[in-house]
């Protein structure tokens, strides 16, 4: 079991990647004191994790609601997760509204509970089963709180240039994650 909550942590941290929400947190949270960046980074984790248990536990209940098959799922997600990828190891921007609070750019835009965390807690749960996925869930929405946590001084001493480049390594991951889980749907 250890395996499978590893594989699942490595999978969904990959999909979360705190460290491109790092320069807009650090941003935004300039003028907030310790303590009330700390409280930003812990809303932020735990509304992600919260996010994505919900649909963890609520999304197979839905699927077969509408009558939509998971290798039907598994396909599009595999096919949304791709574009994300490509956004990540591009850099390019897709969709994403900045706004003025940190809540809403870090939560509300879902930066770490986005579709493909979401996706993909679904989808690995159904691979390597529930509890796997929901301890590697909490491990990287703790992951996240650290890195958010400490952002000022992972920016400092890595640079915006290198977390960047770090989100684009993530991407290309990300892509063979993505291309997995379309080749599963299709049964290959």
């Amino acid at each position: 079991m250890l395996d499978q909550i590893i594989y699942a942590f490595i999978v969904i941290f990959i999909i979360m990647d705190p460290f491109s929400s790092v320069p807009v947190f650090v941003l935004l949270t300039r003028n907030y004191s310790a303590e009330k960046k700390r409280q930003a980074a812990a809303i932020a984790s735990l509304v992600a994790l919260c996010v994505a248990l919900g649909f963890l536990l609520v999304g197979p209940f839905v699927l077969s609601l509408i009558g939509v098959r998971l290798e039907s799922f598994q396909i599009a997600g595999g096919l949304l997760m791709l574009l994300i990828a490509i956004s990540f190891a591009l850099g390019l921007d897709m969709g994403k509204r900045r706004h003025d609070s940190v809540e809403t750019v870090i939560i509300g835009v879902p930066m770490l509970a986005g579709p493909g965390v979401i996706l993909t807690s679904l989808l690995l749960s159904n691979s390597v089963g529930l509890v796997p996925v929901v301890v590697a869930l909490v491990g990287a929405c703790l992951a996240s709180f650290f890195i958010l946590d400490f952002s000022s001084l992972l920016q400092a001493a890595l640079g915006k240039r290198v977390l960047e480049i770090f989100s684009r390594v993530m991407g290309i991951l990300l892509a063979g994650f993505a291309v997995e889980y379309i080749r599963k749907g299709f049964g290959i």
